[in-house]
């Protein structure tokens, strides 16, 4: 029981018991005579010296709880400490290990070709050389709708040609058939 009692509730009985105090004495003072006052004071002191030792053993009371208090406190705060201790460590660990997988990935020989003053990855060589083909096909394409558009224009020239030719040739064949 000692150690379950909180501070507030030991000095909120101490002012009850100081209160009571108070009231016994002043109730005492105005009922009792004076020289009646003195057979008791005797029995008062006795009274006194045990309010004193209770409320010495309430302090003391207190003191231990408040002790046991800040140990557990401290004994809380160390577990707490040792665990972010733990967990940093951890971290530390697994961060370490990912830079090592990182590093043994991108130093790994069997990715990269090696030339005289540089280093080439082999997915970027093989993106290269297939991105070629397209290139050149798509230059190839665009050589062949230019062809396609200059021909177009020359045929359009000769069909106007044509059709002039033609048209001089009726005008020819009308001035003939006159003329006869």
């Amino acid at each position: 029981m000692a150690q379950s009692v909180s501070n507030d509730a030991l000095w909120v009985k101490l002012s009850e018991i100081d209160k009571k105090l108070d009231e016994l004495s002043i109730a005492q003072e105005l009922s009792i005579p004076i020289h009646e006052q003195a057979e008791i004071k005797p029995d008062f002191n006795n009274v006194k010296d045990e309010i004193i030792t209770e409320v010495k053993g309430e302090i003391q009371i207190l003191g231990m709880s408040n002790g046991s208090h800040f140990e557990a406190n401290r004994k809380n705060i160390q577990l707490l400490n040792d665990n972010i201790l733990k967990i940093l460590n951890i971290v530390s660990r697994i961060r370490k290990q990912q830079k090592e997988t990182v590093e043994s990935k991108i130093e790994d020989k069997g990715n990269y070709f090696n030339f005289w003053f540089f280093k080439v990855r082999k997915t970027a060589l093989v993106i290269t050389i297939l991105g070629l083909p397209v290139f050149i096909l798509t230059l190839f394409c665009m050589k062949q709708q230019n062809d396609y558009l200059r021909l177009m224009d020359e045929y359009r020239k000769q069909d106007v040609a044509i059709q002039k030719l033609d048209g001089e040739l009726k005008a020819l064949e009308e001035k003939s058939l006159k003329k006869q």
